[in-house]
């Protein structure tokens, strides 16, 4: 019987998505909602984080069943990138400061602890002075 039922799901789950970083982070998401639903829904009333649950745990099965694979990749590795240059941005907090350029809008990383310094962006040129 169990041979069975693992066969069957074996074939549901031929050609889709599966299991991968943003539909973990949206289960745990889901999860944490949950935990978090029955403090607020005392202050506000309003079963927000009900909701809010649901959608992420709709949201979770839904790449977790997807049949476009493709598409779900590219968004996984696009959330990838995020979480690693947030990871990169917590870890060098301490030590420098990051800027953006008006001009191209690219980031700029300064050391802390110098002062007021001019900022030359590599990209554009483009120079201000800011406080690190």
């Amino acid at each position: 019987m169990w041979n069975k039922i693992r066969w069957y799901l074996q074939k549901f789950m031929m050609g889709r998505n599966g299991r991968d970083e943003l539909q973990t982070a949206a289960l745990w998401l889901a999860v944490i909602f949950m935990l978090l639903s029955p403090p607020i829904t005392r202050i506000i009333k309003i079963p927000l984080m009900d909701i809010l649950s649901s959608l992420a745990l709709l949201y979770s099965i839904f790449r977790f069943c997807s049949k476009e694979v493709y598409k779900r990749r590219e968004e996984n590795q696009k959330f990838i990138q995020e979480l690693e240059f947030f990871k990169l941005r917590l870890s060098v907090r301490k030590t420098h400061k990051i800027y953006r350029c008006k001009g191209c809008g690219r980031k700029i990383r300064v050391p802390r602890g110098k002062g007021k310094i001019e900022i030359t962006c590599p990209l554009c040129g483009r120079k201000f002075i800011r406080r690190t």
